[in-house]
């Protein structure tokens, strides 16, 4: 059966769910089906942000957030009082970034974007549109619901929804305990000065507070979650209008279960996918690998610094030299893939890098590849890797298209990525498609997509924030060319045989019919 299927994203492309959403429609409209995406953009054409350019080929109805992010650099606000209002975010982007989180909106703010929304939906919508496919849980379930009155209804989650509401329902428990208000305890930390929020915090803390909770207290940014119980109550809504619910882990099930309050057999597990066309060994040369880590680093530089855009990290030739050992040959190449996001943990992994780096010789170079320009939670990767003495061993690549992703993998000998409580993560899939193996924390999807131990190793898992795991485990998987080899092969038949998109496409279309057939 071919359907009219509407994707209706509000963010604008730069994170997993995007690539999801662009190459699932991809293969959808190979099936006949006819496919519109309803989202968010950002930029010129052109641009990696840009709606239209990254979901090329796909019909396309996006938002422009670019004059409520001009607002916002301008000092104003990207969300009050703007005809586009910019999207919020399920995590803390930094100071930089016109999106606030989610929890941190007020309740007159979320009923602005949800009518900007259904005025957005109503004049784009698909004239018949046979399933609306939702991604992410947010207000737009409640838009869907507006805009749409008789499509059937799909929504995936990608786990960062449920990662905010987890937090969510933590810090409210937390600010009850304290029997003081999220919206107090918001204020308190509206000081610029550290010194001054701690010392505001204190005077809402009770002399017979116990030490730890007041540990607690003074751990948290409550600028962010001033409406944490309110949103926490609107997502718990919000999931009563989600029609078929899809999870992309089973991880992620017994979460979406327990935080949502929805039975486990009423949710489906569908696995993100990968392009086994695009993602392939591509058996570089040391040659071919020295001429594109140039162009990278040198030629086209776009790693950034706090606070400065892309390119403001550049490189010289004598810097590309420190990749070769004394005999020319190019060093061991370690690459990590992702947002400058705490749930990454890539300090984790620079820590990691440099003890690993005093036991082997030659010693490995470590490429990041991400953080997405202008946003970093925590202390900035380049003031980590200078902080720890990491500037000839560390390279910031920057944010580049996914497009490079491929031949990036390709110039990699290992790729790591220590997240924790990642909910699929397809970098790991990724990796693998292009014959690398990769390492990965023992915790969320990517426990259940590598095995670790026996003839079908394809990959190392590490204990979740363990420095001392995830060094020893860069050692052996560096210093053991062959396992190296062995587990990669086993990684690239795996994809190949249950990742490719068509297979997951193919669920997808299960889906379809059975919310169509129950609507």
């Amino acid at each position: 059966m071919t359907f009219t299927i509407d994707t209706v994203v509000q963010f604008f492309p730069r994170g997993g769910s995007a690539q999801v959403i662009r190459y699932l429609n991809g293969e959808l409209v190979r099936r006949a089906h006819n496919c519109r995406v309803l989202c968010g953009s950002l930029g010129q054409p052109g641009e990696l942000s840009h709606a239209a350019s990254f979901y090329q080929g796909l019909d396309v109805a996006a938002m422009d957030y670019t004059p409520a992010a001009t607002t916002y650099a301008q000092g104003g606000s990207g969300m009050d009082g703007q005809a586009s209002p910019f999207h919020p975010s399920y995590e803390d982007r930094g100071p930089h970034a016109p999106d606030r989180m989610f929890t941190a909106i007020s309740p007159h703010t979320t009923q602005h974007l949800i009518r900007a929304w259904t005025r957005h939906l109503t004049a784009h919508r698909s004239s018949r549109a046979d399933v609306v496919h939702i991604h992410h849980l947010s207000q737009l379930q409640a838009v869907v619901t507006r805009a749409y009155s008789s499509a059937a209804r799909v929504t995936t989650l990608h786990g960062t929804d449920l990662k905010l509401l987890d937090q969510a329902q933590q810090h409210a428990r937390l600010a009850a305990e304290l029997q003081v208000p999220l919206a107090t305890l918001a204020q308190a930390c509206r000081h610029p000065d550290p010194t001054a929020r701690h010392d505001a915090l204190a005077v809402l803390l009770p002399a017979s507070a116990d030490p730890e909770l007041g540990a607690k207290i003074h751990a948290v940014d409550w600028r962010h979650w001033a409406y944490a119980d309110v949103w926490a109550a609107c997502m718990q809504a919000y999931a009563r209008q989600t029609g078929r619910l899809v999870v992309v882990s089973a991880s992620d099930r017994s979460e979406a279960s327990r935080l949502l309050d929805i039975p486990a057999d009423d949710i489906t597990v569908i696995p993100n996918g990968v392009d086994i066309t695009r993602f392939v060994p591509q058996h570089l040369t040391e040659g071919q690998r020295l001429a594109l880590l140039r162009h990278w680093l040198v030629e086209d530089p776009q790693g950034w610094t706090p606070g400065q855009p892309p390119g403001s990290i550049r490189y010289t030739d004598e810097d590309l030299g420190s990749l070769l050992t004394t005999e020319g040959r190019l060093r061991p190449l370690v690459l990590w893939v992702g947002r400058y996001q705490q749930v990454k943990r890539l300090p984790l992994l620079l820590e990691a890098f440099a003890a690993v780096i005093k036991e082997t010789s030659p010693a490995p170079a470590l490429l990041l590849w991400g953080g997405y320009p202008g946003e970093a939670e925590g202390e900035h990767p380049y003031d980590t890797v200078r902080r720890l003495g990491l500037d000839r061993h560390v390279y910031l690549l920057g944010w580049r298209g996914h497009d490079e992703l491929p031949t990036g993998l390709n110039c990699a000998d290992l790729m790591a990525a220590p997240a924790v409580n990642e909910s699929f993560g397809m970098v790991y899939i990724e990796a693998a498609a292009c014959g690398v193996a990769p390492i990965a924390a023992a915790a969320g999807g990517p426990a259940t997509l590598i095995t670790a131990q026996g003839p079908q190793a394809n990959g190392w898992l590490v204990k979740p924030d363990d420095v001392q795991d995830l060094a020893q485990t860069l050692l052996t998987a560096l210093t053991h060319r062959d396992e190296r080899t062995r587990r990669a092969a086993n990684a690239l038949q795996l994809v190949r045989q249950r990742y490719a998109w068509s297979r997951v496409a193919d669920r997808y279309e299960d889906v379809y019919q059975e919310a169509h057939r129950d609507r």
